[in-house]
């Protein structure tokens, strides 16, 4: 039995997060499933019209074994990493050249153990509180006894508070996608910008109103900005089935080879308007 393999970066962005004085704040960022040679963006100028309030800026004399030395200029970007019991490094790598690119990793010890009581294991991990959120892959369904095959396992998709699909793109290895999600907190709406390789930002979908609960007192400057890779466990057919579907304590992982995930140009601003990426070959 394992539990659900992590790796979450968070990032000090914090205040970003539920502010109210401007009408609309955008999250940027880009993605690929896999590090491999292609276009990719960087970051040259800021438009005047475009606040950064918060800008996950990676630069080239950024090392990996910077990330085990605290005070390190990249380390004062992350507030904090959950991880297993190795050192940052051995699950998060900074990837040359331009655009500086940082990698995670799962492996088969990043167990998310609260407080680090092993029987705290999981219990308290919430994944239903996220304002949206990048998703990749699909929820196996422990009930799904004539196997059916999902629908929607090779995709990559934003999601709203609740989980609900605001958009979907088909899934590739070694490809780049740049997502811009738009945060209205007056009347409580995403709205998803996308591009594949090095194409311009274009609407996709929006303005969809979010659920309630993403605005609500308890979430109000609380929130935090994380980079992570999440692996659910599969259902196991030897527990009752009314257990079955608690998979972070009842399923079980199979051994993990190599995955991982890179981000690059991760920044949050405040205003109407996008802020396009700027484009580099190298």
């Amino acid at each position: 039995m394992q539990q659900i393999l992590l790796l979450s970066v968070l990032l000090f962005a914090s205040h970003c997060v539920g502010e109210e004085p401007a009408r609309t704040e955008l999250a940027a960022g880009n993605s690929v499933p896999k590090a491999g040679k292609y276009a990719a963006p960087t970051r040259k100028s800021v438009a005047k019209a475009v606040q950064r309030l918060f800008d996950f800026a990676l630069t080239p004399d950024m090392k990996t074994a910077d990330l085990d030395v605290p005070k390190t200029a990249v380390n004062k970007l992350i507030g904090y990493v959950v991880k297993g019991p190795a050192k940052p490094s051995a699950y998060l790598s900074i990837l040359h050249p331009s655009p500086t690119k940082i990698q995670l990793a799962i492996r088969d010890d990043s167990i998310f153990i609260p407080g680090g009581k092993p029987a705290d294991a999981q219990r308290g991990f919430s994944a239903r509180d996220h304002i949206f959120d990048i998703f990749g892959g699909s929820y196996f369904n422990p009930k799904n006894i004539y196997h059916q095959p999902m629908s929607n396992s090779r995709t990559i998709r934003v999601r709203d508070f609740q989980g609900k699909t605001l958009l979907s793109l088909p899934l590739k290895y070694d490809q780049n996608y740049n997502f811009a999600v738009t945060v209205d907190w007056i009347q409580n709406t995403l709205t998803v910008y996308s591009s594949i390789g090095t194409d311009p930002l274009k609407k996709a979908v929006g303005p969809m109103y979010n659920d309630p609960k993403a605005i609500s007192p308890e979430f109000k400057h609380k929130g935090e900005y994380h980079l992570q890779l999440l692996k659910y466990p599969l259902p196991d057919a030897k527990i009752p089935a009314e257990k079955r579907l608690d998979v972070p304590h009842f399923g079980f992982q199979e051994p993990i080879k190599q995955e991982h995930v890179s981000f690059s140009n991760v920044f949050v601003t405040s205003g109407t308007q996008i802020e396009q990426p700027e484009f580099s070959d190298q």
